[in-house]
């Protein structure tokens, strides 16, 4: 017999199977008119699994010939055990309610106090995990809106799990919530799912080609930034005009960005690779390092190489160099021609 998490004990494994071995020869005793109990020495029955179906009343005991047994219905079984996992669940239900009206005069007290760590107007965290816990417990009480920034592409798809439920939480309480990505999201089916998911409950979403960093928004009034390149700090920002500002880079990009709702056309691919090929261009004729134009459009290293490949078979460019050449001839001619249209 093991405990289930409601705390509520099922048979176990062996208990299961003896007890359809108990009532197959049931079913063979009644079938040659024998009686209806059973021969405890017919069985291979332990001492501990007996006790164990005896407890949970999958079998019952004659107290004048405790040598016999009797099988009892499953049907009865089931409806008694899930009565009493209602009844704990219902307990349970009452036992957070109670929590909560218990704290709550502890949490007003908490955020009408002076606080002086928390109310500091720039705050640096440490450590991933404990800034994933000040982030969660920011935005879980998040009232009207939330901003998030999330570049590098699609994200991992239990990532995506871990935040899917809390994100139907908020737009279930009415709060506001916008994300931007980068066009390479489009690619990931992780990320496109779970964008259709949050759509369909009234989140809005939106994908730019160009470079940007985290940054999580809530309510206007708080901010979250990356501390530095490998993410193992963050800068909370309470600042009013700081935050301000970030809100107003956030509208701007967004204002720039593609609406974005999971799924996408031909047409839309054709239109975010193109955009995504102007970019690598772009950045090649610049002389930025592979690495570098991966990182800024939101790419693999392995997913680049593939565009960078194709690029070098269209303009039948064999090194790196050679393609860099062609690109910066080309975009010569590009601009000779645009001075020659703008002559007529």
């Amino acid at each position: 017999m093991s405990p289930a998490k409601s705390g509520v004990p099922i048979p176990s494994t062996k208990a299961r199977s003896t007890y359809v071995e108990l009532l197959r020869k049931e079913w063979q005793g009644q079938s040659r008119g024998n009686s209806e109990t059973i021969r405890r020495d017919d069985c291979d029955l332990d001492e501990g699994t007996l006790g164990e179906l005896l407890a949970m009343g999958m079998v019952s005991q004659d107290t004048a010939t405790p040598d016999r047994l009797s099988v009892v219905d499953p049907g009865v079984v089931e409806a008694r055990l899930g009565a009493l996992l209602r009844s704990t669940a219902l307990t349970m239900l009452d036992e957070a309610r109670n929590l909560t009206d218990l704290l709550q005069p502890l949490i007003a007290e908490s955020r009408t106090g002076p606080r002086p760590q928390d109310g500091e107007p720039i705050v640096r965290i440490e450590g991933k995990a404990a800034i994933s816990a000040i982030v969660n417990e920011s935005v879980q009480q998040a009232t009207k809106e939330l901003f998030t920034a999330q570049p590098g592409g699609g994200r991992p798809k239990d990532t995506l799990e871990k935040v899917r439920m809390q994100t139907a939480e908020l737009l279930g309480r009415g709060v506001e919530v916008r994300t931007l990505y980068q066009h390479t999201a489009w690619h990931d089916s992780p990320t496109r799912q779970y964008v259709a998911d949050m759509t369909a409950l009234g989140a809005q979403v939106r994908t730019m080609d160009e470079l940007f960093d985290r940054l999580i928004v809530i309510d206007r009034s708080l901010a979250f930034i990356p501390a530095d390149n490998e993410r193992d700090q963050a800068v909370i920002i309470r600042e009013p005009a700081v935050v301000r500002f970030l809100v107003g880079v956030f509208e701007r990009n967004w204002l720039r960005a593609k609406p974005f709702e999971g799924s996408r056309t031909p047409n839309e691919s054709s239109h975010i690779s193109g955009v995504l090929r102007e970019t690598i261009i772009r950045c090649l004729i610049n002389g930025d390092s592979d690495s570098a134009i991966a990182k800024r459009i939101g790419l693999s290293t392995r997913a680049y190489a593939t565009h960078l490949a194709k690029l070098k078979s269209e303009l039948k460019a064999d090194t790196r160099f050679q393609l860099g050449y062609e690109l910066g001839m080309l975009a010569a001619r590009e601009a000779a021609e645009a001075g020659d249209m703008a002559e007529l």
